[in-house]
């Protein structure tokens, strides 16, 4: 069973996978594993970006993210190539962990979930919801940004909420994480009983 978990900037769909790990859960972070990806596809990533991504140091390839990320924020364009190059790639992962574990649960956590294709790949859907002003709030507190690059951010994830776009998914859980830990973590075992998914680990 795949569960994908997917919220905006500052919702707290990172925290709410820390909890579902806790219960024993497996979580992918799907942004973590394409940071992998860059490596694993290293010849596309040159052939895209070009050798100065690339810096060779003690003898081992680094790939800036930095200077790829500056390159797909402002090239939509080089954006879609780099996710042509990194999203099968996942998606092949995430099948055969599928293929070869028919009866276990598998949480990808992604904020690209609906973009990249992956809730298709999905049995469920865990939408982390919080309220604008409490992800701006958070958003300037843990990252130091200003109100405007906030706004510039949120306007780069319009394709995150599925209640913004007709996406063909499956069946969506919203846990609303404005409160404490203790309330974000009662809704997250609920969830969990609501999907059978702490049993189906099992």
């Amino acid at each position: 069973m795949i569960v994908g978990l997917v919220g905006k900037s500052c919702s707290g769909k990172n925290f709410v996978g820390l909890i579902l790990q806790q219960k024993g859960l497996l979580v992918w972070d799907a942004d973590k594993m394409c940071h992998d990806g860059l490596y694993e596809n290293l010849d596309a990533v040159v052939k895209a970006f070009g050798p100065e991504v690339v810096s060779i140091v003690d003898g081992q390839a680094i790939v800036s993210r930095k200077a790829i990320g500056k390159v797909v924020f402002s090239n939509p364009e080089k954006r879609a190539e780099l996710e042509g190059i990194l999203y099968p790639w996942l998606k092949a992962k995430v099948i055969r962990w599928r293929n070869e574990n028919p009866d276990s649960v598998l949480v990808l956590n992604g904020a690209l979930l609906y973009r990249g294709g992956f809730h298709l790949l999905c049995d469920s859907i865990i939408y982390v919801d919080a309220p604008y002003e409490v992800r701006r709030d958070r958003a300037i507190e843990r990252d130091g940004i200003t109100e405007g690059q906030f706004r510039l951010r949120e306007d780069s994830q319009s394709d995150v909420d599925f209640r913004d776009v007709d996406y063909l998914v499956p069946v969506h859980v919203i846990l609303n994480n404005n409160a404490n830990f203790e309330e974000v973590n009662r809704q997250v075992s609920d969830i969990c009983d609501k999907l059978g998914i702490l049993k189906a680990k099992l």
